[in-house]
């Protein structure tokens, strides 16, 4: 494991907020999950709540670099729980947007280019 000291200060004082992002994403997406009813597989359970989280995680970094600072944490937080209410299917439409902007995916037929 890397010495705390080593890493960045901006990335010192991102990183509680960072894993917090990801357990608050994992949480939410697990009680979406577990709420529904029936039985759900474990394995695809924990997929999905680990996915979530990371998606959470990704979201949270990505606005709290593009926002300018100081971000109140509260809006990363709640950032965080409505990305791992929607899942881990945000990121790949975070993909497709940012793929369309850098002009590496043609927009889509029918479609306004400037959306």
């Amino acid at each position: 494991m890397p010495d705390p000291s080593s890493l960045p200060p901006a990335l010192s004082a991102l990183a509680p907020l960072l894993l917090l992002a990801f357990v608050a994403g994992s949480f939410t997406q697990l009680t979406r999950v577990l709420s529904r009813p029936g039985r759900q597989p474990l394995r695809r359970t924990a997929a999905q709540a680990l996915a979530a989280g990371v998606a959470a995680l990704t979201v949270t970094a990505l606005l709290s670099a593009a926002l300018p600072a100081p971000v109140a944490p509260a809006l990363l937080l709640a950032a965080a729980c409505v990305t791992g209410w929607s899942g881990p299917a945000v990121l790949a439409r975070l993909s497709v947007l940012t793929e369309r902007q850098l002009g590496l995916r043609p927009p889509l037929p029918g479609r306004d280019p400037e959306r």
